[in-house]
């Protein structure tokens, strides 16, 4: 099976783990892997069609961040289309990017309107950041949990989901997170 792999020091070939996916996963996360692939026994590979028989498991890191503005919606979600993210860094904020995923229709709305009487008119950032012209600026009150794959070189994060609000954190307590790794 391996010899079929491409000469990739990305690609790492693991013997089949049946019946440990957890512990397999776990694995996966001390070494700082992307994630797993996880399939079905008796299933074969369907080369260009996504099935269930084979899942992609990623693992991913977490962040606190603080919510400072959120985009305009598109298409038929209602609210906004995404929140704009930031870090305490020293006496100013830090641009990390925007999460637009991880929302139910009622979190949504729940979030628009704690969001809503945080209106301001600037934005908190020294610098100009991504999509300016449909950003709505909030004062820094909120403060927020996602997960993401990694931190890209701009210093932002890959694929952020949004995972909820953080009622025991203050925002001026909310700095760049240093990844460290689990000892085995």
């Amino acid at each position: 099976m391996q010899s079929v792999l491409p000469k990739d020091p990305l690609i790492i070939y693991s013997e089949h783990w049946a019946e440990q996916g957890k512990r397999l996963f776990k694995e996966a996360e001390k070494l700082g892997l992307e994630g797993i692939m996880a399939k079905r026994a008796q299933s074969r590979y369907l080369s260009g069609a996504r099935s269930k028989d084979w899942l992609k498991i990623k693992t991913g890191k977490r962040q606190e961040v603080v919510i400072v503005g959120f985009t305009a919606p598109r298409r038929s979600r209602p609210h906004f289309g995404a929140l704009v993210l930031a870090v305490r860094d020293g006496n100013t904020w830090r641009y990390v990017g925007r999460v637009g995923t991880g929302f139910s229709h009622a979190m949504l709305e729940q979030l628009h309107g704690k969001l809503s009487p945080l209106r301001t008119a600037s934005s908190p950032f020294p610098q100009r950041v991504k999509d300016e012209a449909t950003t709505t600026w909030v004062k820094p009150k909120l403060v927020a949990e996602v997960k993401f794959t990694e931190w890209t070189s701009a210093g932002e994060m890959r694929h952020p989901a949004f995972l909820g609000l953080r009622q025991d954190k203050k925002p001026t307590d909310v700095v760049l997170e240093t990844e460290q790794r689990r000892s085995k």
